[in-house]
């Protein structure tokens, strides 16, 4: 009898114990709770992907992002060994990748058709997704966990800062048709457009404070539901209709989404334009580093505040498995995510059902209730971005002041200033310049890793 097969009988035996009344009802109200939450942040990442040139392809977007979602739930939730772990798309990755996507479109030539065109977006973001899976299992293979530390802390933060300015401007994108720039401004000031940008600002800004300090696990689903409703009770007063508001652009407005995802077959393969896929090999390096530091800091985090060991290595394994699978089909990057694994271990969660629940709710959600999702507001789905842009921001260009030396701080304003002004790629290459610089002054920081290791 191989090894694999008492553990598959021995994970069976414990998803039958879970399935007792007792147990069931917890699984499944945790299950729900984190599965809504995973599929209202991951449609305004699909919206904020598929959005401008893209937008076009969005109901084939949620397809991919919702099944890729619900699929590295599933295989994480089975092969992690913490119980209660959850995987979900990463912020900072799916930002870099909704620009990298956008920059694709922009490069390929005029005579590109509409197939060409969405098999050569999620080609480039399949291969994400297969090189870090390749990286993620390397390093956790070969056990050099703690060698990923290298990267210098304010190279990290200021590639996390351009990625909060890259929300912030997709979030405005989503709302407004627009990213958000000097141009934009003047329409910002134009009382027709309030409704399209006003909301989601008011959201952003109530997240961030609801946020700072600990409150309940739900306080964010809970603001979401009182939101929408608010939007919808907004629109009378100013004399709109819900199917002006999709006629308007207000809302998601697309009849019917798709909640399969095709795998890339052979024939797709002709079809794509790898030259401009290569164009943007920067992104997909940062892609994966970035991806790399921030699994290792969840899984210590989550060791941390569950107080259970946890074998870094072997969760850098998993996810290089998982999603080296996924991008063989064409999925998207997803790993383990502490807030939502947090959020399942604050209301009891301690087993896979509840991960399991939630993963179903990803697919089942979306096919139950395709028309309400038609009639989900912009301006809610660019607040969740809006929001996630500014806490980044407010993290590495506020706070960092407090507890950075005054060189680090200004390197990390330096990268994302330049991300802002210049281009993001100018600003990922001065990251790049400042890590070789940085790991050639402090050689130290070898010795400390290598003695960790």
């Amino acid at each position: 009898m191989t090894p694999a097969i008492p553990q598959l009988h021995q994970l069976w035996q414990t998803l039958c114990k879970e399935l007792q009344p007792k147990r069931l009802m917890p699984s499944l109200t945790i299950g729900l709770t984190t599965g809504v939450l995973g599929v209202l942040f991951d449609l305004s990442f699909a919206a904020l992907i598929f959005s401008g040139s893209l937008s076009a392809y969005l109901s084939a977007g949620v397809g991919l992002v919702l099944v890729s979602a619900a699929i590295t739930r599933v295989m994480v939730a089975l092969m992690s060994a913490l119980p209660f772990m959850v995987a979900d798309l990463g912020t900072v990755p799916t930002a870099i990748l909704a620009w990298s996507a956008g920059m694709v479109v922009k490069q390929l030539p005029p005579t590109a058709t509409s197939t060409e065109i969405l098999i050569t977006v999620i080609a480039t973001i399949a291969l994400t997704s297969v090189l870090t899976g390749l990286l993620l299992f390397a390093i956790g293979l070969l056990r050099l966990g703690n060698w990923v530390q290298l990267l210098p802390e304010p190279v990290v933060g200021g590639f996390v800062a351009s990625t909060g300015w890259l929300l912030a401007q997709g979030s405005f994108k989503l709302m407004m048709e627009q990213p958000l720039s000097f141009k934009l401004l003047p329409l910002l000031n134009q009382p027709e457009h309030f409704v399209q940008w006003v909301p989601g600002l008011l959201l952003a800004l109530y997240l961030l404070m609801a946020t700072h300090r600990r409150l309940h696990p739900l306080v964010i689903p809970g603001s979401l539901l009182v939101a929408i409703a608010l939007f919808y009770l907004g629109l009378p007063l100013m004399g709109t209709s819900a199917t002006q508001a999709i006629a308007q652009g207000l809302t998601l407005g697309v009849p019917q989404f798709e909640t399969t995802w095709q795998l890339l077959s052979w024939h797709d393969l002709s079809q794509i334009h790898w030259g401009v896929i290569a164009s943007q090999w920067m992104c997909s390096a940062t892609v994966m580093a970035t991806t790399a530091i921030t699994l290792m800091m969840n899984v210590q985090g989550m060791a941390l505040m569950t107080g259970q060991d946890l074998d870094t290595n072997r969760e850098l394994k998993v996810a290089g498995v998982v999603n080296l699978l996924m991008g063989l089909g064409g999925g998207i990057l997803s790993f383990h995510s502490m807030n939502k694994s947090l959020l399942a271990y604050k209301m009891g969660g301690r087993s896979r059902l509840a991960t399991l629940v939630g993963a179903a709710v990803f697919v089942l959600l979306p096919m139950l209730a395709a028309p309400l999702l038609t009639y989900f507001p912009k301006p809610i789905l660019g607040g969740l971005l809006l929001y996630l842009g500014l806490s980044l921001l407010l993290e590495w260009v506020y706070r960092a002041w407090s507890t950075l030396s005054k060189l680090d701080y200004g390197i990390v304003q330096s990268i994302w200033l330049v991300s802002g002004m210049f281009g993001f790629l100018q600003g990922l290459a001065l990251g790049w310049g400042w890590a070789v610089v940085l790991l050639c002054l402090r050689g130290d920081r070898w010795q400390r890793v290598k003695s960790d290791a």
